[in-house]
């Protein structure tokens, strides 16, 4: 059923946050292309419009500079032209192919160690009478690992992590933060110092190193003569930190949420692994970690019969396009069997879904979301047969740019 609204939800509202999709239902069906102005935005939520804008030649990421740059520095997701063509070519070759099999051994120990530790240590994973044991699966393993992961790729001392997890949750909390809230921006701010005064001393020993982790590998990457510089470095470190955990993180402990909601398809997954990727495939379309993206266009662009003037900025609400009918059918249904999410493209340029974007600035590190999903997902189900919900948890989804699980409560039998 289609519900007619005479004014725009409000994305910033709390309504919103607590059910978006109720939102993106209602910006589908009768507010397409809608000015928002508690962000001073665009809102753009069909699958088709976004999709124009993403590919667009006459789109700019320049909305980044000010939502992204101040604690990032400027990145790949902010770069347009040569420049970002250069950095795509010095980056890519880590995260795909050869460069991304060197690094599955290290994923593959990070993931069995922590699940390993969930089932084995009695403190970490309450046991019932019934022989059934709970444990909260995000804050324990699914927060955790990409975190994890980063640090071993980047050869980083362990002993550091609870810094590395601080800066990501106050990065993410100034990124998100569209409201503009003044003690986001503050924490965020003093994580970029603290991020730059810890890996600009460690960037200039590992370019003169012979190491074989990431971090010498990106400072000493060459393409037609052309290197990275130390503070480009140290920006893709921190958006490395910060994407790569959300993406993570969030896919996780949406596909796990969505499979044991329906026990037919978690069995079927259980039953087939092969099928990790259908289900990831399918969570990056039904419950994205990424929910919105900004552009904004270099001339008067129009969509539908609305004309967005130059400069301005859109929000491509990918969790709306996501779950548009135009292009999926039975869009709010989670299935992993679905024909119009098809997984043999979903993690490239060409994918039905929007979870990773499109166009030229579509997700470098996707494979490696792709390797880290299937490798921790395999874990779980390894180690943990008959998930469920624990008694009286309803999971609940939080965040606006991007969103995913604070908690996931599950009793399971430990195997």
């Amino acid at each position: 059923m289609t519900v007619s609204m005479s004014e725009a939800p409000d994305i910033l509202s709390e309504a919103h946050g607590r059910d978006p999709y109720s939102s993106y239902r209602i910006l589908l069906e009768d507010f397409p292309v809608v000015f928002h102005p508690g962000t001073s935005a665009w809102l753009v939520s069909r699958h088709e419009d976004i999709t124009r804008v993403m590919k667009s030649k006459e789109m700019s990421s320049e909305h980044y500079a000010a939502q992204i740059e101040p604690v990032h520095g400027r990145t790949i997701i902010q770069l347009e032209g040569k420049e970002h063509t250069m950095h795509r070519r010095l980056l890519a070759p880590f995260f795909r192919g050869n460069g991304l099999e060197a690094f599955k051994p290290t994923i593959e120990e990070v993931a069995e160690s922590l699940v390993a530790r969930l089932v084995d240590d009695q403190d970490a994973a309450v046991r019932g009478a019934d022989g059934r044991a709970e444990v909260d699966l995000s804050r324990a393993f699914f927060k955790p690992f990409p975190i994890t992961v980063i640090e071993r790729m980047l050869a980083l001392p362990s002993a550091d992590h609870e810094n590395f997890s601080r800066w990501y949750r106050d990065i993410m909390g100034f990124i998100g933060n569209l409201a503009g809230a003044a003690e986001p921006i503050a924490l965020g701010l003093q994580a970029r110092k603290e991020l730059t005064d810890y890996f600009l001393p460690l960037i200039d020993e590992r370019r003169k190193g012979t190491g074989t982790d990431l971090l010498t590998l990106m400072c000493q990457a060459e393409v037609d003569g052309d290197h990275l510089t130390r503070e480009e470095v140290r920006a893709f470190v921190s958006l490395m930190l910060v994407a790569g955990g959300e993406t993570t993180d969030g896919a996780l402990g949406n596909m796990f949420m969505n499979l044991i909601k329906n026990p037919d398809q978690l069995a079927a997954v259980y039953e087939d692994r092969s099928l990790i990727v259908d289900a990831f495939a399918e969570t990056l379309r039904h419950t994205p970690p990424v929910h919105l993206s900004a552009r904004q266009p270099l001339a008067d662009i129009e969509l539908g019969d609305v004309t967005i003037p130059a400069g301005a900025t859109i929000f491509c609400m990918i969790g709306a396009a996501n779950r548009d009918p135009r292009k999926f059918a039975d869009p709010e249904r989670f299935d992993i069997f679905r024909t119009d999410n098809d997984t043999s493209r979903a993690f490239s340029a060409a994918a039905d879904h929007l979870g990773f974007i499109n166009g030229r600035h579509f997700c470098v590190g996707a494979m490696l979301a792709k390797a880290e999903i299937e490798i921790g997902a395999n874990a779980v189900l390894d180690r943990m047969t008959d998930l469920r919900f624990a008694d009286g948890f309803v999971p609940q989804e939080a965040g606006l740019f991007t969103r995913g699980l604070d908690s996931l409560r599950v009793t399971f039998i430990p195997a």
